[in-house]
């Protein structure tokens, strides 16, 4: 049974952390439940993230914990995305968060110098899922009020924004709900009990703050703890409220793991898609040595070459704009082998699709790799399927040197690779 199957007989999930020591090892945990408050440990994960948050955007689960951000459809593979550090030494508590214009934002907390807490500040990057891209300009996220805060979570409730967030101070660490009327601030603070709620049951520290708002309901997560209490002796507690301002019921929640700082996602009416790999490789079927000797009428691949993306210029797209055509052509040659008919030769080349971890040097010689491939095959094509257009001339483009791309000298490829295969299917088409 898949984790996709089993996570759909819950109402919520989440990836708290389970920590050994600080600040690692750390060891991640996926965890479900039907009340928020009792979970079940699904899956125990090795690779130690901090502080993580989920969510569901077109069709599958996304995770970021500091610059560490990822996507899956299954909870076993994961497809990282290249996240800037916004020039910040330090960046913290990440999540993901879509604004009442239905713009998507990366918020974080951070500073430009060591680990010191005064200096910590809240930030917002435009994040666009679509196209596997955060953007590396920070925008200031203001607060009317004084001191360092880390741990940012917004919600957009009755027209407002509301924000909690901790204050890091001596001898507390405290937190606050502020409330604007603009995503990127100024908030203004709004008055609760949450503080006292949380010191009367005897912890002195309390932070990571994350709400949820179901059925009119308001559900606020954090993590109290005294300080010089040890990590792996913490626990995540939930707090509920009808208006934001009172706060009831500071219950500890339950699970098989010890549970620390997580963004527990309600997945209640979600209609979740079918577990399907995150980053499938795509293979290249081996030929039939018993294709028909008499011609058929062409089985034409259906790839949709028009897909084929051109780089837009921003080096933190370019890795998943070229990895998306390296899948885009290995379906051709997947659905070209497949085929029955006998006109076309096997195609025995592949691009390779390797998921590397961030746009770097590796994903630049991929490219290169690739891209003198089909320079080398692409012509030979032209000429064993050259029916009519005699005169149709595949010159190859002029390939980048180094590995300071040009947009242009990219996009040129790209082009002449899409140009030339519809070419050479408008060929097979016309023997049938």
């Amino acid at each position: 049974m898949s984790l996709i199957t089993d996570i759909k007989n819950y109402k919520y999930v989440g990836m708290p952390f389970h920590a050994v020591g600080f600040p690692q090892p750390v060891y991640s945990h996926l965890v479900a439940s039907n009340d928020g408050v009792n979970w079940t440990d699904l899956k125990a994960y090795n690779f130690g993230w901090r502080d993580t948050d989920i969510a569901y955007i077109n069709g599958e689960f996304w995770t970021c914990t500091g610059t560490y951000v990822n996507h899956t459809k299954d909870f076993e593979t994961f497809t990282q995305v290249n996240c800037p550090n916004m020039g910040l030494k330090n960046l913290w508590a990440s999540e993901f968060y879509q604004d009442n214009s239905g713009n998507w934002w990366f918020i974080y907390c951070g500073s430009e110098t060591d680990v010191d807490y005064s200096e910590f500040k809240l930030y917002a990057s435009r994040f666009y899922p679509e196209r596997y891209q955060i953007d590396a300009v920070r925008h200031d996220i203001t607060l009317n009020a004084n001191g360092g805060y880390i741990d940012p979570n917004i919600n957009y409730i009755n027209g407002y924004y509301y924000l909690w967030c901790s204050k890091t101070s001596t001898p507390t660490q405290e937190l606050h709900l502020f409330k604007s009327s603009n995503v990127l601030g100024p908030y203004d603070e709004v008055e609760t009990n949450i503080m006292s709620l949380t010191n009367s049951t005897g912890f002195t520290w309390n932070e990571a703050p994350e709400m949820l708002v179901v059925n009119g309901k308001y559900y606020l997560y954090s993590d109290p703890w005294n300080k010089g209490q040890s990590e792996s002796d913490r626990d995540v507690y939930r707090a509920e409220s009808d208006d934001l301002v009172t706060w009831t019921n500071m219950e500890r929640c339950n699970a098989d793991v010890t549970m620390r700082h997580y963004t527990p996602l309600y997945i209640g009416d979600l209609k979740l898609e079918d577990s399907t790999p995150s980053t499938p490789n795509t293979p290249v079927t081996p030929p039939s040595d018993n294709k028909p000797t008499t011609p058929n009428k062409p089985d034409k691949p259906t790839t949709d070459l028009s897909i084929i993306n051109l780089w837009d210029g921003d080096i933190n797209s370019f890795y998943p704009t070229n990895r998306n055509n390296y899948v885009v052509v290995n379906n051709f040659i997947t659905e070209w082998n497949n085929s029955d008919n006998s006109f076309l030769e096997p195609l025995n080349f592949k691009l390779d699709a390797t998921n590397y971890s961030e746009v770097n040097r590796l994903a630049y010689r991929q490219f290169i790799s690739n891209a003198k491939i089909l320079i080398e095959q692409i012509p030979k094509m032209v000429e064993d399927y050259r029916v009519t257009d005699y005169d149709y001339t595949c010159i190859p483009p002029t390939l980048p040197t180094g590995i300071d791309f040009n947009q242009v000298e990219v996009n040129n490829f790209w082009k002449w690779v899409r140009d030339n295969f519809s070419w050479i299917k408008g060929q097979v088409d016309q023997v049938g």
